[in-house]
């Protein structure tokens, strides 16, 4: 599985944001990637799609203060088959673990549990951590907390396949409806 380099540079790209791509049309807009998963744009206003292929959905808008972004993201990946839930956490748990850089990222907390609810595997992850290479404008860094939300499951009907959506937020203050924001616009990430 290699989506956690690909959320890395996609989530933490300083100029996702700030790209000059056309605004959604519509907040909450449906799109499909891959031939079967169905994805809801999120619903507030001023994002902007930031990419879109076969295996990537990227969506992005900058918040209220230099350098405080938000993300939301879809991809679509290889994964290795397993037997058990535990063996589910563990592998999505490994990759996702790979793929913060120690030089960058200090971790403050991380928790994923598996879930069955919507009737194939799924975990749940969140992490809280601190960028400290954070792009606040075109010539300055500083650290700024980063917060992930996501939910990786295994497709049910291709079980070679996984994929994942994933919200973020990097800013110097918690967004206050992150996790509220976080469950609406992964809820919105179904096969149907």
């Amino acid at each position: 599985m290699r989506s956690s380099a690909l959320l890395l540079c996609l989530v933490l790209s300083p100029c996702a944001a700030q790209q000059r791509l056309p605004l959604l049309a519509l907040p909450g807009e449906r799109f499909f990637i891959g031939s079967d998963i169905e994805v809801r744009a999120p619903k507030s206003s001023g994002w902007r799609l930031v990419e879109r292929s076969s295996r990537v959905m990227s969506f992005a808008r900058q918040a209220g203060a230099p350098g405080e972004t938000l993300g939301a993201q879809v991809f679509v990946f290889d994964l290795q088959p397993t037997e058990t839930p535990e063996q589910f956490v563990s592998l999505i748990k490994a990759n996702m673990d790979q793929g913060w850089n120690p030089q960058r990222f200090d971790t403050i907390r991380a928790a994923s549990d598996y879930t069955a609810e919507r009737g194939y595997p799924c975990v749940r992850f969140q992490v809280s951590l601190l960028d400290k290479l954070a792009r606040t404008s075109p010539s300055t860094t500083e650290p700024l907390p980063f917060e992930v939300h996501a939910l990786y499951c295994r497709h049910p009907a291709r079980t070679g396949t996984g994929f994942s959506a994933v919200y973020s937020h990097r800013g110097r203050s918690a967004h206050a409806s992150f996790a509220e924001e976080a469950r609406d616009y992964i809820d919105g990430v179904r096969v149907p």
